[in-house]
C-alpha cells in the first residue's frame, strides 16, 4: 500500500471517529480533531492541498469567520475570556482546513461514513430509550448524559433527512430488484419513524420546529425541481393542512388548560368539610382549568398526607421541588380541593407519582405531548401572574433576547468584542434587575451573539463570504445540504449553537464534508 493510500485510509477512519464522536463524546471529538490535524500535517502533498484550497471558497469563509473572532479580540477588555473563546472556536478553522484540502472521499467510503453516523445515532437513541424504560423518573434532558439533548435533536433531524435522501435514491433507482427495493424502503421508513419518535422522547420543541420547517423547505425545493405545477399545488394544500393541524392542536391544549371547571366557577367556600379555614389565592393563577391557589387547607394537607406517605411535605423530590407544591398542583390537576377530602381520593399510584415529583396527572401518565404543551402554558402562566422567567426555557430566551438587543442598540456597528460578551450580558441583566442576573446565560441565539460580538459590520462580513461560497460552489443543488443548512440556520434562532463543542463541530464538520463531496456529485448528495 502506498504512503498516499495509507494516509487516505487513516483520514477516512478518523472521519468515522468524528461522526461517532459528534453525538456521543466531547473528549472523542477533541481527539479526532487532533489526530486529523496530525495526519494532515504528516501527509504533506502541499501542492495538492493548495490547489484544492483555491477551489474551495467555503474554506476562506471559515478562515474569515475565525479571523473576525481574532480581530475583534482587540476590542475586548476581558482577554482571558477572548482567548478561551478562540480556543473553543478552533474547529471553525482546523476542521475546514483539513477536510476541504483533502481529496474527496470515494463514493463507497462516503456511504460507509453515513452508515456509521446513522448507526451511532441508532445506538444513542436506543440507549436513551432503555434508560427511559429502566429509569422512568429520569429527566428527559439526561436520557443520554454525555451530550446536550438539544444537540442530539439536531443530529436526529439530520439523520432523518439523510434517511429520506437514501429512500428517494432507492425509490428512483433501477439498480435494485422489486424485493430489495421494498426491503430497503421498509428499513428507511422504520428508521425514520424511530428517529421521529426519538425527538418525541427528547421532548425537544426545537427539534420538532426544525424538523417541520425543514420538511416544508426541502419539500418545496424538491417539488420545484422535479415535479409539475399540479404537485406544487398539492404541496401547498398539505402544508396548509399541517399548519391548521398545529394551530388546532395548540388551540385545543390552550382551551383545555384555561377553560375553568366547576370548582373554579362556583362561589368560594370558606371552610372545609371539617370546619377548617380554606386559603384562597387572589392572584388568578390557572392550571388545568382550576385556580391553583384556591381551596387550600395546609393543616389538613399536613395531617392527611402523613397517613399516606412516610415522606413529609418538606421532602425534596427528584425534580428539585418539595412535596408540598407538588401535591397541591397534583390535586389541582385532578380537580380536587387541597384538603382532607382531596387527599382521600388519591390512589397509591397518585401518591407514588407525587413522591417522584410528578406535579400533574399528565406527567404521571407519561403523556409526552400533553406534558410539553402544558409545561409551556404553565411557564407562561408563571410569567403572566408573577413575571417569573427563571424556570422557563422559552421565557428565559425572551428575557435574554431583549437583554441582548439592548446591548446591541448601544454597540450596533462594531459590537462589544470577542471577550466582553458574557460581561456585557451579565452587567445588563444586573442593571435590569433580571431574575437571570446571577446566571451565566448568554444570548441563546447565535444570530444575536454574532451581532452583539461583531456588530453589524463583522456580521455582514461573515455573511457575505458564506453566501458567496455557497453560491459559488453550487452547494444548494444537494437536497441533503439544503436540509442540513436549514437545520443549522434554524437552530441559530434559539440556540448558541457555535458556543458548545458539540454544536460547533456539528455546524462545521458536515458543512465541510458535504461541500468537499460536491464536486464529485456523489449520488447520496444529489438533489
Amino acid at each position: 500500500m502506498s504512503r498516499t493510500a495509507i494516509h487516505s485510509l487513516i483520514y477516512f477512519v478518523l472521519l468515522a471517529m468524528m461522526v461517532i464522536a459528534i453525538p456521543t463524546s466531547n473528549f472523542l471529538m477533541s481527539m479526532a480533531q487532533v489526530l486529523l490535524a496530525v495526519n494532515w500535517l504528516i501527509e504533506g502533498q502541499w501542492h495538492n492541498k493548495i490547489s484544492l484550497a483555491k477551489r474551495q471558497p467555503l474554506l476562506w469563509a471559515f478562515v474569515v469567520l475565525f479571523v473576525v473572532h481574532l480581530v475583534w479580540c482587540l476590542m475586548s477588555t476581558n482577554m482571558d475570556y477572548a482567548l478561551d473563546d478562540i480556543r473553543k472556536k478552533l474547529p471553525l478553522l482546523a476542521v475546514p482546513l483539513v477536510v476541504l484540502t483533502s481529496s474527496p472521499l470515494p463514493h463507497k467510503r462516503l456511504n460507509i461514513l453515513m452508515v456509521v453516523y446513522v448507526a451511532t445515532m441508532l445506538f444513542v437513541s436506543a440507549y436513551s430509550w432503555v434508560n427511559h424504560i429502566l429509569n422512568p423518573d429520569i429527566n428527559y434532558r439526561s436520557l443520554f448524559p454525555f451530550i446536550s439533548h438539544i444537540r442530539l435533536a439536531l443530529n436526529a433531524c439530520l439523520v432523518i433527512f439523510l434517511l429520506l435522501c437514501v429512500g428517494n435514491k432507492v425509490l428512483n433507482s433501477n439498480m435494485f430488484s422489486p424485493l430489495k427495493q421494498k426491503i430497503y424502503l421498509s428499513v428507511v421508513i422504520f428508521l425514520t419513524g424511530w428517529f421521529v419518535a426519538y425527538l418525541y422522547l427528547l421532548q425537544s420543541y426545537t427539534g420538532f420546529i426544525i424538523l417541520l420547517t425543514t420538511v416544508a423547505v426541502v419539500g418545496f425545493v424538491y417539488i420545484k425541481r422535479h415535479c409539475v405545477a399540479g404537485r406544487l399545488a398539492l404541496y401547498f394544500v398539505m402544508m396548509t393542512a399541517m399548519v391548521i393541524a398545529v394551530v388546532g392542536m395548540i388551540a385545543y391544549y390552550t382551551n383545555s388548560y384555561y377553560k375553568l371547571k366547576t370548582l373554579s366557577t362556583e362561589p368560594l367556600k370558606s371552610h372545609t368539610i371539617n370546619g377548617n379555614d380554606y386559603t384562597h389565592g387572589i392572584d388568578g393563577f390557572v392550571e388545568h382549568g382550576n385556580y391553583l391557589n384556591n381551596y387550600i387547607c395546609y393543616a389538613e394537607l399536613e395531617r392527611e398526607w402523613g397517613h399516606l406517605s412516610a415522606k413529609p411535605l418538606s421532602y425534596i423530590t427528584p425534580n428539585g421541588y418539595s412535596i408540598k407544591p407538588t401535591l397541591i398542583r397534583y390535586l389541582n390537576s385532578k380537580g380536587l380541593t387541597k384538603d382532607s377530602v382531596g387527599i382521600s381520593q388519591l390512589t397509591d399510584y397518585d401518591v407514588q407519582a407525587i413522591e417522584q415529583g410528578k406535579a400533574t396527572i399528565y406527567e404521571a401518565d407519561d403523556k409526552v405531548l400533553s406534558q410539553m404543551m402544558y409545561r409551556l402554558l404553565f411557564e407562561y402562566e408563571n410569567y403572566r401572574v408573577y413575571h417569573c422567567v427563571k424556570n422557563s426555557s422559552l421565557l428565559q430566551r425572551f428575557e435574554l433576547w431583549q437583554n441582548s438587543c439592548e446591548i446591541i442598540a448601544r454597540n450596533s456597528i462594531l459590537g462589544v468584542g470577542t471577550g466582553d460578551v458574557a460581561d456585557e450580558i451579565r452587567q445588563n441583566l444586573k442593571h435590569n434587575n433580571s431574575e437571570l442576573k446571577d446566571t451565566d446565560m448568554r444570548t441563546h441565539s447565535q444570530y444575536l451573539t454574532f451581532i452583539l460580538t461583531f456588530g453589524l459590520l463583522g456580521t455582514m462580513i461573515i455573511m457575505f463570504f458564506f453566501v458567496y461560497a455557497i453560491k459559488k460552489q453550487n452547494l444548494m443543488k444537494s437536497l441533503l445540504f439544503v436540509a442540513y443548512l436549514c437545520i443549522v440556520l434554524i437552530s441559530f434562532v434559539s440556540e448558541d449553537t457555535l458556543e458548545t463543542a458539540a454544536g460547533c463541530l456539528f455546524s462545521t464538520f458536515f458543512f465541510c464534508v458535504f461541500a468537499s463531496q460536491n464536486e464529485k456529485n456523489d449520488s447520496v448528495l444529489k438533489g
